[in-house]
């Protein structure tokens, strides 16, 4: 394809069509480009600015490269753009395990860290989880337990071939948007954090376009893309055709802490132990934060008839021990694969 068109295009300001995006995805996903090539569309795009219709089409394409897999219906995940730079221990997945517990079914698709210093594959890996699991396997892992981890390479194989040029650029690209719309299990309601407020409404546009049912983007107004327990998150929710802007303040929910520090975390090992301490019971800034992140679930998974209900319904799956319970159970799951 004829990239230098593409770039004079970007370099004017001017967005791309839908066909055009497509075009140069698909080029990318089959090998057909250079490093060189999709660092630079890489670069251009992040300074232009991405737009509704360009995300949607490249999401397309990269859903249709997937390798997609049937968990079942009423799914939900809880993920995030990262690019934060906070650094945080690993929220969003263990929300996963409280929601499960709490009735959610999660298909979580995650990936190793690119910009943090945990991810949750991270996580997962130092806790001693199988990631490399058949279709299968996290079929049954998702009938028995009711959450299942979709380990990205897995899935999303042709994006190897942008790996070089990504990690060489070493900033935000498109594809760190493109992660969180892209689920193989055909997600249909999801809490999307983003590490910015101007990318809460084209996100929800973009989610929308592709199918979702019901969503919840969130950025918080200390950056992080997650709800906060030291700000108030800002939500656009998509539901029914319609979009709403509506606030979730920590301080009404009796999570309010004055800074991050006692959730920031060095490794995976210090994620670990955090999220180990979340599930058995530990008071404190860390189980807040999970508690906040998995109402926004519950409530986008029409678990609950409101978000303080939803606050309530996740304190009880961490003080029952379920949430402690779901992690092992699908711990145990995963490594049964080793020893077969």
């Amino acid at each position: 394809m004829n990239t230098n068109k593409l770039f004079e295009q970007l370099i004017a300001g001017e967005n791309l069509t839908a066909t055009a995006t497509q075009d140069f995805m698909f080029a990318c996903m089959k090998g057909e480009l250079s490093d060189v090539q999709i660092a630079t569309f890489l670069a251009l795009m992040r300074m232009k600015g991405e737009t509704v219709e360009e995300l949607t089409a490249a999401a397309s394409v990269m859903m249709k490269m997937a390798h997609c897999i049937d968990l079942g219906n009423d799914l939900l995940d809880i993920v995030g753009t990262g690019g934060d730079g906070k650094n945080t221990f690993n929220v969003s997945t263990v929300s996963s395990f409280v929601a499960a517990a709490a009735g959610a079914h999660v298909a979580k698709h995650g990936n190793r860290s690119v910009s943090s210093r945990s991810g949750s594959a991270d996580l997962l890996l130092q806790a001693g989880f199988e990631l490399h699991l058949t279709d299968a396997q996290l079929q049954a892992c998702m009938q028995q337990c009711g959450v299942s981890f979709l380990f990205a390479p897995h899935f999303h194989q042709a994006v190897q071939h942008a790996k070089t040029a990504r990690q060489q650029l070493g900033i935000r690209t498109f594809f760190n948007l493109l992660g969180p719309l892209i689920n193989p299990a055909h997600v249909k309601k999801q809490v999307v954090g983003v590490c910015a407020y101007r990318l809460l409404e084209p996100i929800a546009k973009v989610l929308a376009n592709l199918g979702s049912e019901r969503a919840l983007v969130i950025n918080s107004r200390d950056g992080m893309d997650e709800v906060s327990i030291s700000a108030i998150t800002d939500v656009v929710e998509y539901h029914q055709g319609e979009f709403k802007h509506w606030c979730i303040d920590p301080k009404d929910y009796d999570c309010f802490h004055a800074d991050l520090e006692a959730i920031i975390v060095n490794s995976p090992a210090q994620s670990l132990i955090l999220a180990e301490k979340v599930l058995n019971g530990e008071l404190g800034p860390a189980r807040d934060i999970v508690l906040l992140n998995t109402a926004a679930a519950l409530y986008c998974a029409e678990l609950s008839s409101s978000f303080n209900d939803a606050v309530e319904k996740a304190k009880k799956a961490i003080d029952s021990g379920k949430a402690a319970e779901k992690f092992v159970q699908l711990k145990e799951l995963t490594q049964q694969v080793i020893k077969q």
